[in-house]
């Protein structure tokens, strides 16, 4: 039995699929009229991942709903600073993925002596640090743990604020080094 879908509350799509392979061309284009997902954006969001500047400006003319979400690799070694303000400009939301490093780079960001210095003046951890530091960018982050101490302290970022200062001195870190290539 072939079901028929009502509406599409995600589609995620990943930087594999999109622009340099060329496959994103009928994605969109192609989800049934009847599903209500072409004229009704209330029901039906796409989360685009891992996508650059020159993508998006392939992908956007090819769809009639603009993602909700832009999902990239933003840490304070690999900022993306000139592809965030180009994504809200566009109306869109920014998803920091890997916001503390991403796997076997974590400790190392972890234990930056520049963060570490403007932790202990917060009496806050590194990673509430880079946390902090995304959200005042305006980068959404949904750090991963099954550590219900670190869960704690990954929502515990609402009651301090970086100076102007301390966000150069972690945006100074920015090496371009992307850690997950897909």
């Amino acid at each position: 039995m072939k079901m028929k879908p009502y509406f599409i509350s995600v589609l995620a799509l990943s930087f594999a699929l999109l622009g340099s392979c060329g496959a994103s061309k009928n994605v969109p284009a192609d989800l049934p009229e009847e599903s209500g997902s072409r004229q009704d954006s209330s029901s039906f969001s796409e989360e685009t991942s891992q996508e650059e500047a020159e993508e998006l400006e392939e992908f956007l003319p090819q769809v009639t709903i603009t993602p909700a979400l832009v999902q990239n690799e933003i840490h304070p070694y690999y900022q993306e600073n000139d592809v965030i303000p180009y994504i809200h400009q566009l109306g869109i939301a920014v998803q920091g993925w890997y916001p503390l490093g991403g796997r076997g780079h974590t400790q190392e960001l972890l234990n930056d002596e520049t963060i570490a210095a403007i932790g202990e003046a917060y009496n806050r951890s590194a990673a509430q640090v880079i946390l902090r530091w995304n959200l005042q960018k305006g980068v959404v982050v949904i750090p991963g743990s099954s550590n219900p101490d670190h869960i704690k302290e990954n929502i515990s970022l609402f009651d301090f604020e970086l100076t102007q200062e301390e966000m150069e001195r972690i945006n100074a870190l920015d090496r371009n080094e992307k850690h997950d290539w897909y």
